[in-house]
């Protein structure tokens, strides 16, 4: 039985707000991600820094960047090694990511199985979480979640590639005419966004139901991919609807809290060269940040149930 969009969207939130764990599990990924970027940083691009005789606290105009990136652009060696540092922070994040992502997919489905199909009852139906079921469906299914995300993803990029390659090509043709290269960098730089912006989106919605199909069938990594194409090939409204909805309480909920990021401007409005103001509002900023990362951490939850659910009907 196909249910629609808000019967799917309401069941995808009582899921959710039912076991809400997986919500601080994902606030967790967020923070120690956060961390490990710092760490990393400190670690890899500071002593390189120092080697080169870049200091970065006097990097405050795009003449001193354009200097440091020469100064980096002359020890290639350290470019190779800043590429690979982060190219292992990157597949790091992805297999975190994965883990964490496969255990709560497991038990979205089978909060949706454990409830059954009545479109109404008590939300204490969906509540299934327990640290032994997710981490069950972490380890069963990490592997296979890091590899749908690299080969979805690399696809993207691939895609993503089309509109920048001719342009690069056509800057480099009429570099010698500057009004033409600029209008072709213009035009391509606009197609390159917007072919982002689509690409990204239907890239999530694919990962996000493969994730589902592995899931609900134990797929290996191709299996779920293709399956999880062909879903949304087929009902492709419901699963577009889902995830504008989703996204545009995203969007309210992140503008709601970016809002608070403005309260040092009042102090600078009414003169306060010294930053008092603003000094006094970074516990409410920092505490707006924090919630700010939870509520996308629940909106990414909502969003991986909703698809649970289509994959369970």
């Amino acid at each position: 039985m196909k249910r629609g969009v808000i019967d799917t969207l309401r069941r995808a939130a009582d899921n959710t707000i039912a076991n809400w764990p997986l919500i601080l599990i994902r606030f967790g990924e967020t923070l120690l991600f956060g961390m490990l970027a710092v760490v990393t940083v400190i670690a890899a691009l500071v002593p390189i820094f120092v080697s080169v005789g870049i200091e970065i606290t006097k990097i405050d105009s795009p003449d001193d960047i354009e200097q440091a990136m020469a100064a980096l652009m002359s020890r290639w060696v350290l470019l190779l090694w800043i590429f690979a540092a982060f190219t292992l922070l990157l597949m790091l994040f992805i297999a975190v990511h994965g883990f964490v992502e496969a255990g709560s997919a497991r038990v979205y489905v089978d909060a949706e199985r454990i409830a059954g199909p009545a479109p109404i009852g008590a939300r204490s139906r969906f509540r299934v979480f327990s640290m032994d079921r997710w981490l069950t469906g972490a380890k069963d299914g990490w592997w296979t979640a890091f590899w749908i995300y690299n080969l979805a993803w690399g696809a993207a990029g691939l895609i993503l590639l089309i509109p920048l390659v001719p342009t690069i090509v056509g800057m480099l043709i009429f570099h010698e005419q500057p009004q033409i290269a600029l209008a072709t960098g213009c035009v391509g730089l606009l197609v390159s966004i917007l072919v982002t912006i689509v690409v990204g989106i239907v890239t999530n919605m694919w990962v996000n139901r493969a994730l589902n199909e592995w899931a609900v069938r134990h797929y290996g990594t191709r299996a779920a991919l293709a399956a999880g194409w062909q879903a949304i090939r087929s009902d492709l409204g419901r699963h577009v609807l889902v995830m504008l909805a989703i996204l545009v309480v995203a969007m309210a909920g992140s503008s709601f809290f970016a809002s608070f990021s403005f309260f040092a401007a009042f102090g600078e409005a009414f003169g306060d060269s010294r930053g008092i103001f603003n000094l006094f509002t970074i516990p409410v900023r920092v505490f707006a940040s924090l919630l700010s990362s939870a509520f996308s951490a629940a909106m990414s939850a909502w969003y991986l149930a909703s698809y649970a659910g289509l994959a369970a009907e």
